[in-house]
């Protein structure tokens, strides 16, 4: 009997109208200060207010730092204690509970100008930390050697049709051409559980 069960919990569709999608849970906030193994709180180089029960991860490694619990002055409090140290100006994030896990090109003139991967082990052309793309072969994908290069820098027009498959944070496509025949579809995925 044939299933309409899918493989994908969702789909979003991306084109020259709306022409991105971003499930990063982006704050764009960093430490003020260094944290220590056993803090209670963290504290923000700009305030920001998080919904009781959040779940705060660091932005490059996807580690999980805490699930807020309360606001005190420019301290945000978690339930527990943080299991490890970190230094200053480290950027955070919201853990999402969705990732793009495909994207498929549906217009003969799609360009991604963006794509950020959940983790260093997938391409992008931003790091998860939105840095600077920064590929180490040996250490992210287990190549003997041999750096990669930033993902989007290099695809040019994308044919139609073409699947790039992976864990992605956020994808932006480029609406500059010369049609409006720009599209792609995000197929999502639940985010993997951290804690």
């Amino acid at each position: 009997m044939p299933s309409n069960k899918s493989f994908y919990e969702g789909s979003v569709i991306i084109n020259n109208t709306i022409d991105n999608l971003d499930l990063s849970g982006w704050i764009n906030r960093k430490l003020a200060e260094p944290v220590n193994k056993g803090a209670k709180s963290i504290r923000l180089n700009t305030a920001h207010t998080f919904t009781k029960g959040d779940v705060i991860i660091e932005a490059l490694t996807n580690r999980f730092i805490g699930r807020f619990k309360e606001q005190d002055g420019g301290n945000s409090i978690l339930e527990r204690p943080v299991d490890f140290a970190m230094p200053t100006n480290r950027y955070l994030r919201v853990r999402p509970r969705f990732e793009i896990a495909k994207i498929e090109i549906l217009g003969f003139e799609t360009y991604i100008s963006e794509l950020v991967p959940v983790d260093r082990k997938h391409p992008g052309s931003l790091l998860p930390d939105r840095d600077t793309w920064a590929s180490n072969t040996a250490a992210d994908f287990g190549a003997q050697d041999g750096d990669g290069v930033a993902l989007a820098s290099t695809l040019g027009a994308i044919p139609e049709g073409t699947i790039i498959e992976g864990r992605f944070q956020r994808v932006v496509i480029d609406n500059t051409g010369l049609t409006t025949n720009h599209a792609a579809i995000c197929y999502l995925k639940s985010a993997p559980t951290i804690m």
